[in-house]
């Protein structure tokens, strides 16, 4: 195909143009890195006396989960559990406690000694399961 001079030079800085837009537009760059997460369900089964009407926290190491501190992640009540769920990066050591947020009380062994921290490692999609024995006395909470 042989272009006149006039069509030539009326047509060539277009496609130039065109080739600088697309360019500029992130067309040659490499998507941004992905960080895979994974759907965690916490289902924590309480005492019989727990209150119907008190929120109980999780308070853990990751930011979705107060990253240390108050307020944490809030479950919702179902009977006997609460059940909430969040979005964790995979790989992720999570550690948490699990508190009444209503005055602060904190979970007990069933001796009445502070529970251990739980934790587990984010491997995909999961289920994380706690049994709270009892609840302590009200206190200042998680800092």
């Amino acid at each position: 195909m042989n272009l006149s001079p006039s069509l030539r030079a009326k047509w060539f800085p277009r496609v130039s143009l065109v080739s600088l837009l697309l360019a500029g537009c992130g067309a040659i760059e490499p998507p941004p890195p992905s960080h895979p997460h994974a759907t965690v369900i916490f289902d924590v089964t309480v005492p019989a006396d727990t209150p119907d009407n008190v929120v109980v926290t999780v308070v853990g190491s990751d930011p979705s989960l107060g990253g240390g501190a108050a307020p944490g992640f809030r479950l919702r009540r179902q009977e006997t559990h609460y059940m909430g769920t969040v979005r964790l990066p995979v790989g992720e050591e999570v550690s948490f406690e699990l508190w009444v947020d209503e005055a602060w009380r904190p979970e007990l062994t069933a001796e009445g000694s502070p529970a251990p921290r739980h934790s587990f490692q984010v491997d995909g999609d999961m289920t994380v399961t706690a049994t709270v024995e009892r609840w302590g006395e009200p206190g200042q909470g998680p800092r």
